[in-house]
């Protein structure tokens, strides 16, 4: 059965769950009513005998039960006062050492002929359910006649149980009738119910199935409604989108670093091939340097796309609480390592948590940008402020600027402004992804701002975790290549 239900599809389980469900309601509805009818018949006959019983002892206490033959007449007199009753209703007084007597003779000589133990005679002391010849099954109350301590007789009232057999067989014909066409109707409700279900979900395995086959730009669209197939429709087509731009990064990823990897390789296969070639020892020392430079470029290319891996994989960085007096005098004496050119830093005093090595790389990489827009001799600031529990950092430079048309390109992968940037520079198009990835796994935010062509270039980033300490901002200003303090 269970096999069964599983080939079935989704309109077809829920029409049949829906009509197994309306079903067992319809039974479970027809045995409680059956049993209550037939209960409160009986209980209408029950209640009917005893009133019987109730009349023959306020008439008995009238009458002498004294001896059988007034209990004879007395019991005469009883059947003779009950025309009023339904025809129907069957009495009979058995006296002890006498006759039996009833309202039904027949029905009586019918009785008689089975003996003592006879169907409608031989009933037990209260109420009983018997099956009379001639009459059917009967419920019979018996009460035995008493005259002081001393039994005298017998009073039996009897009531067919045929009104409650009919009005239960009625009951069993309607709700049969009843209980198929709501079972009809119920199965085109549910029919109707899961076409309406069904509908999205088809289309929704329809948008997987195109998935599937590697089209991710379908969409389920919105569906009406707020209810669970809505909001799955609207997850579902959330996460396309997200796969969509994961593979459209992935691919333009793929592309780029293939096409980035290809040029170093290619040149250090060629500085390999001529070196092997060479017997100048002045040249062979020349190629051994551009062949090692090369190498270096392709070393640090690696290790940027592994950075920005472990960015995507949410292993980046390293949260720590670290002081930033040291983090910006240790900027301050690394900065003319960079090139010639003149630096100011204006740091804060506080300490900030994060992690502090990553920290180091993203603002040498905005200085080496900075740094690759500029020429010797031009000035290149970076500058600390805080607010409450945020840091922000600037870095800005005297350069060209960047080109309106760029502004929102430069933190994308592998990108260069090609009359600032190359790779003979030293670029690798990963320097400002990599600060941006790494700014981003802190909780902060990193953009470049727009300014007019030829004002040079800010880059800013906002950092959380702040904490400022007692003193004053520091000013530390150094010129590259000497002691020598702008400003």
């Amino acid at each position: 059965m269970r096999e069964r239900l599983g080939s079935l599809g989704l309109r077809a389980k829920l029409a049949t769950a829906i009509a197994i469900v309306a079903a067992v309601a319809i039974g479970a509805s027809f045995v409680a009513v059956y049993q209550v009818t037939g209960s409160r018949l009986r209980g209408q006959i029950d209640a009917s005998l005893r009133t019987q019983a109730a009349e023959w002892q306020q008439f008995a206490a009238a009458g002498s039960l004294s001896t059988p033959a007034g209990v004879g007449r007395l019991a005469r007199r009883f059947l003779a006062a009950q025309r009023y009753h339904s025809e129907a209703l069957v009495i009979v007084v058995r006296v002890a050492g006498g006759r039996t007597l009833s309202n039904d003779p027949e029905l009586l000589a019918g009785s008689e002929a089975r003996g003592a133990g006879g169907a409608l005679l031989g009933a037990p002391p209260g109420l009983s359910d018997r099956l009379v010849p001639g009459a059917g099954a009967m419920r019979v109350l018996t009460r035995s006649i008493i005259d002081g301590a001393r039994k005298v007789g017998v009073v039996r009232f009897a009531d067919p149980l045929a009104p409650v057999s009919n009005a239960q067989s009625s009951l069993t014909q309607t709700f049969a009738l009843v209980g198929v066409l709501t079972l009809l109707a119920a199965i085109l409700a549910g029919a109707g119910v899961a076409v309406l279900i069904a509908a999205p979900l088809r289309r929704i395995t329809a948008v997987a199935e195109s998935a599937a086959a590697g089209d991710l730009s379908v969409r389920a669209g919105a569906i009406r409604g707020g209810d669970e197939v809505a909001v799955l429709a609207r997850v579902f087509d959330q996460m396309l989108a997200r796969l969509e731009r994961a593979f459209t990064r992935q691919r333009r990823f793929v592309s780029d670093a293939s096409h980035e990897l290809r040029t170093p390789l290619a040149v250090a296969r060629a500085q390999t091939e001529l070196l092997d070639r060479e017997t100048d020892a002045a040249a062979r020392h020349e190629s051994t340097v551009m062949l090692l430079r090369r190498l270096d470029e392709l070393d640090r290319l690696i290790t940027d796309l592994l950075v920005l891996a472990s960015a995507e994989g949410g292993h980046l960085v390293e949260p720590a609480e670290f002081d930033l007096h040291g983090f910006f005098e240790d900027m301050r004496r690394e900065l003319p390592l960079f090139g010639d050119r003149e630096y100011r830093v204006n740091g804060v005093e506080g300490t900030l948590v994060g992690d502090q090595d990553r920290l180091t790389q993203v603002m040498r990489n905005l200085v080496r940008n900075a740094v690759n827009h500029t020429h010797p001799g031009d000035a290149i600031e970076i500058c600390a402020t805080a607010h409450d529990d945020l840091l922000q950092i600037s870095v800005s430079d005297s350069g060209p600027g960047i080109p309106a048309d760029q502004i929102d390109q430069i933190f994308e992968r592998f990108h260069r402004a090609e009359h600032s940037r190359s790779r003979d520079r030293g670029g690798t198009g990963l320097g400002l992804p990599i600060a941006r990835a790494i700014v981003e796994a802190h909780g902060g935010w990193i953009r470049a701002e727009q300014t007019s062509p030829g004002d040079g270039a800010t880059l800013r980033l906002e950092l959380p975790g702040y904490t400022p300490a007692p003193g004053r901002v520091a000013d530390l200003e150094v010129a590259a290549g000497s002691d020598r303090h702008v400003r």
